[in-house]
Formats: structure tokens, C-alpha cells, sequence
């Protein structure tokens, strides 16, 4: 079969990333997904703004939910992700027809597994529930929140490998016009159903369902449509065994490792309720406004993941290496300036989040912050790194690193603080030294990684030998 032909400008683009200047390579491709990054954050942030109107019962719920919700949404997520990395090194090296194949493998694959997620967490809902120690208040107030938030995830990620296959094209800026889109009709939904229609949470949540679900149909529209490059096919669609293990491979590490981070978050809000819903709600909008910049900073993981991946396949191993280093300097300054903005803000933004000004709930948010803020420059270290590794392949440090975060450092850290009654700051303790440590330990993987590639390369690529970018 014959290569498909890119067009002009998606050829313009393609060459753009593996020969322009990386600096602003990394800027050009990063700053819409920043965009993007930020109205992503927006979802949650204008849920808990609108349930906070309701009740603070409500407000737990929602940040109890939320968490479990990413924790499903890591499956087709990190599906997405291993299935757009072996895409954009199949589109890096010009061999657009095996990138095709893979973009319908990672779409089946990614919809098949997040579709049996949704119906066993409908089925067992609140089973689960009571599995993580949720409250009965935030059972009561949110059960029908979770299970329209649960259906949402099978569209999300559809959704994510839409977002992934133009990722690795380099094409964020379709990406961050479509969002902005859902995310104007989520908005207008979410305002309608609860400040004119006056419903509870679980309209919040179908607001989501129902933007995400347009966008969903843009979506199957465009990879679909025969001028896409990445086109699926109907009659292609299947989980073809010699497609789908190179994406399970690269995958498993990776959403995995993505479900386990998230749900190190659920686990901890269960833990957190052992100081009372209170407590789970306070530390859910210190997150939640610590999560602005966060978001941001982050994103330089998904567009440095697509720009080695290119350049692997064009044999740049420096430029690759190169890439990564920019990267993390940009998520550096831009985490560090987003991070002193919200905290000279912080008391301005704090009633946007809650009615509720009881001064003991508002010094709870403040304690858990001071420490939950500094998450900004470690979690986006901590994914800059990652993202490296995932760029070349080896996913697995992923899984390693999130294991290592949850297992060895976040839950038996809060367990120590919890025996010796330290009270609710602990869960912000946890948070900064469970970041830390896991940021300090990524770094020493980098180094060692780094070593090894320029003492004997990778995939017969030497950096001696690559030329000067």
C-alpha cells in the first residue's frame, strides 16, 4: 500500500519539529496545550465553585468523586498516551501508513477497555464507595454525581485518543479551539442547571457529559474523515494482535502507573476522612487552587513526549535529549511564575471556592496549602522527567516512579502522621515530602539514563555522532 501524502501545511509542521528551532519548537507546540491545560483544570475548578453553593457535603463529594473519576480515566488515558508515542515515532521517520494502523489500534483499544471500566463501576458504584471509606453524607449527596461522572470517562477517552493521534502530529492548536468550545458549553450548562434551574451535583456532571459528548462527535468526525492523515477505517477497527501488543506494552506502564497515581489521591481522601468531611473538603480546594499553576507547568511533559518521539524517529538522538532539557526549564519558570502569582492572590481567590467562612474551615485550606503548593515545581519536574522516559520508551520508570510515590512514600507517610495525631495538616505534609522525595529520585534516574545513553547510545544511535542542532 502506498504512503498516504501529508499536506502541505501538516508537512510544514512535521519538518518544523524536526528541524526548526527547539526553543521555540517547544514553545510553539507546549503554549496551546498550557491553554488547554488550564480549561482542563477549569472543569474542576467551576464544579467546585458551583457545587459550593449547595452545600459543603456536596463540596466533599465532588472532590472525593473527582479523584476516582481520574483514577478510571488513567485506563484510556494512559492507552492514548503509549499508543501516540509509537504513532508520532512511526510519523517521525515519514511511515505514515503504519502511524494510520496504529491510530485505529489505539482508538479500539482505548474504547474497549474504558467501555468495561464504565460498567463495572455503575455496577458496583457504591460498593466502591463504601470500599474507600467514603462518608455516608458524601454517598448520599454525590451517587448520582459518580455515576454520570463514570460514563463521562468512555467519552473522555475517545476523547484523549483524539487528543493524542493530533498531538503527535504536533497539531495542538485544533486541540486547544475544540476545548475551548466544550468547555464554553459546559459553563453555560453548568450556570443553567444550577443557579436558574436550581438542581443539585448531579447536573454538574451532566453538564461535562454533555460537552465532552459534543466534542466526542467532532472528534470521530475528523479521525474518521478521509483527509486526516491518521484516518481510521471502519472495516479496519479490531484488536489486531501484531497492532495492539506494541501499545499494550508501551501502555500498561503507563496507565498503570497514571491509575495508581490517582488513585494514591482517592486513597488518600479516604484517609482524610478520618478527620471529617470537613477536612476532605478543605483539602480538596487546596489542591484545587494549587492545581492551577500545576496544570500549566505540566504540560510540557505532553509536547516534549511528541517532539522526541519525532525525533527518535529521524534518528536526532541529541536533539531529543536536547528537547528534554528545555522542557524542564520552561515548566521551571513557568510553575515558579504561575506559583508566586496565586500564593501573592491566594486570600482573593479563597471565597471564590466556598460560601462557607467559618475561620477554623478557612485556616484548615491555609495550613493544607502552604505545603500542597510547592507540588507545582515538583509534579512538574516529576512529569518532565517522566515524559522523557516515555519519549524513549521506557514506560516502565513511569510505573516506577508512581509506585514509588504511592506505595513506599504518600500512604505510609499519612498512616506515621495519623498514628502520632498530628492532625489534618498532615495530609499536606504528605503531599510536599511524598513530591519531593519522588522528584529528587527521578532526577538520580535521569542521570544514570543519561550516562548510559552517551557511554553506549540507544537503538544504535551515538551522540558523538549526531550533528549540532
Amino acid at each position: 500500500m502506498t504512503e498516504k501524502v501529508l499536506s502541505h501545511k501538516e508537512q510544514k509542521r512535521r519538518n518544523y519539529i524536526l528541524n526548526g528551532n527547539l526553543w521555540q519548537v517547544v514553545l510553539t507546540i507546549s503554549t496551546p496545550l498550557a491553554i488547554y491545560g488550564l480549561f482542563n483544570y477549569l472543569y474542576g475548578f467551576f464544579d467546585l465553585i458551583m457545587v459550593s453553593h449547595i452545600s459543603d457535603h456536596a463540596v466533599a463529594s465532588v472532590v472525593f468523586i473527582d479523584e476516582i473519576k481520574n483514577a478510571m480515566m488513567a485506563f484510556g488515558g494512559g492507552i492514548a498516551a503509549g499508543g501516540a508515542v509509537i504513532v508520532a515515532r512511526y510519523y517521525g521517520a515519514g511511515e505514515i501508513e503504519n502511524a494510520r494502523k496504529h491510530a485505529g489500534a489505539s482508538f479500539s483499544l482505548a474504547l474497549t477497555v474504558s467501555t468495561v471500566i464504565v460498567i463495572m463501576t455503575l455496577l458496583f458504584g457504591k460498593t466502591l464507595l463504601r470500599l474507600l471509606n467514603a462518608p455516608d453524607e458524601i454517598i448520599d449527596a454525590g451517587i448520582g454525581y459518580f455515576n454520570i461522572q463514570m460514563i463521562s470517562t468512555a467519552l473522555i477517552a475517545v476523547n484523549a485518543v483524539f487528543i493524542g493521534l493530533e498531538k503527535a502530529k504536533g497539531n495542538t492548536a485544533l486541540i486547544l479551539v475544540l476545548n475551548i468550545v466544550a468547555m464554553i458549553i459546559k459553563l453555560i450548562l453548568s450556570y443553567i442547571f444550577i443557579f436558574i434551574m436550581g438542581k443539585g451535583a448531579s447536573y454538574v456532571a451532566l453538564a461535562t457529559l454533555i460537552a465532552q459528548g459534543l466534542l466526542m462527535v467532532i472528534a470521530l468526525f475528523i479521525m474518521f474523515s478521509k483527509h486526516n492523515s491518521f484516518q481510521i477505517k471502519w472495516h479496519e477497527l479490531g484488536l489486531k494482535k501484531y497492532l495492539i501488543l506494541p501499545i499494550l506494552s508501551l501502555s500498561m506502564p503507563v496507565f498503570t502507573g497514571k491509575f495508581l497515581f490517582s488513585l494514591g489521591k482517592v486513597l488518600v481522601n479516604s484517609m482524610a476522612a478520618f478527620y471529617g468531611p470537613l477536612a476532605v473538603a478543605a483539602f480538596g480546594i487546596a489542591m484545587k487552587i494549587g492545581g492551577g499553576p500545576n496544570s500549566i507547568a505540566i504540560v510540557f511533559e505532553e509536547s516534549e513526549t511528541t517532539i522526541i518521539s519525532q525525533n527518535l524517529g529521524q534518528r536526532h538522538l541529541k536533539r531529543a535529549l536536547k528537547t528534554y532539557a528545555i522542557s524542564h526549564l520552561y515548566a521551571l519558570i513557568v510553575g515558579a511564575t504561575l506559583l508566586f502569582a496565586v500564593n501573592y492572590y491566594f486570600d482573593l481567590l479563597l471565597p471564590i471556592f466556598t460560601t462557607n467562612s467559618d475561620p477554623l474551615y478557612m485556616t484548615m485550606i491555609k495550613d493544607i496549602y502552604f505545603w500542597e503548593k510547592f507540588s507545582t515545581l515538583t509534579s512538574s519536574s516529576i512529569a518532565v522527567i517522566t515524559g522523557l522516559f516515555i519519549g524513549f520508551k521506557y514506560t516502565k520508570v513511569s510505573f516506577f516512579i508512581n509506585v514509588i510515590r504511592l506505595f513506599l512514600l504518600r500512604l505510609p507517610l499519612l498512616v506515621i502522621f495519623q498514628y502520632l495525631d498530628i492532625g489534618y495538616v498532615a495530609l499536606g505534609y504528605v503531599m510536599f515530602l511524598s513530591n519531593l522525595i519522588t522528584m529528587i529520585l527521578s532526577i538520580i534516574l535521569f542521570i544514570f539514563f543519561y550516562i548510559k545513553i552517551k557511554t553506549y547510545g540507544y537503538m544504535d544511535m551515538h551522540l558523538e555522532h549526531q550533528r549540532q542542532d
